[in-house]
């Protein structure tokens, strides 16, 4: 699926209307500059906003009583994220109610078929 390249000042002009979706993709230049929250409305879109581009308002920030300590930066699992997939199987009412009731992990389970198949198939051409 092609993606729709907009500005940034179109994307957020989209979100603020609800009407920005996966279909777009937003070409940052040097000059932009995205508020924290816009950033985290975007990520939920699936639109990657550079770290760089990122501007936290100090007014907007509170101080949290609970919290006592130095911040510690960690890494983020976002790319861990991507690398997972989605996958909808469509099956019959059957296969469903015995997949319920077998509580079988299906994330394993295709992981595991579609690695040996891979395997296989990598076998069979060497």
């Amino acid at each position: 699926m092609t993606k729709n390249k907009i500005t940034l000042v179109k994307a957020l002009a989209l979100l603020e209307q609800n009407a920005l979706n996966e279909a777009y993709e937003v070409d940052f230049v040097d000059s932009d500059s995205v508020a924290a929250t816009d950033a985290i409305k975007l990520g939920i879109l699936g639109i990657d906003v550079p770290e760089d581009r990122i501007y936290y308002d100090d007014i907007d920030l509170e101080d949290d009583e609970d919290f006592a300590g130095d911040w510690v930066r960690i890494d983020s699992d976002i790319a861990d994220y991507k690398q997972h997939l989605t996958i909808n199987l469509k099956v019959d009412d059957e296969i469903e109610a015995w997949l319920t009731a077998s509580n079988i992990d299906l994330d394993s389970l295709v992981s595991e078929l579609i690695t040996g198949f891979y395997r296989s198939s990598k076998a069979i051409k060497d």
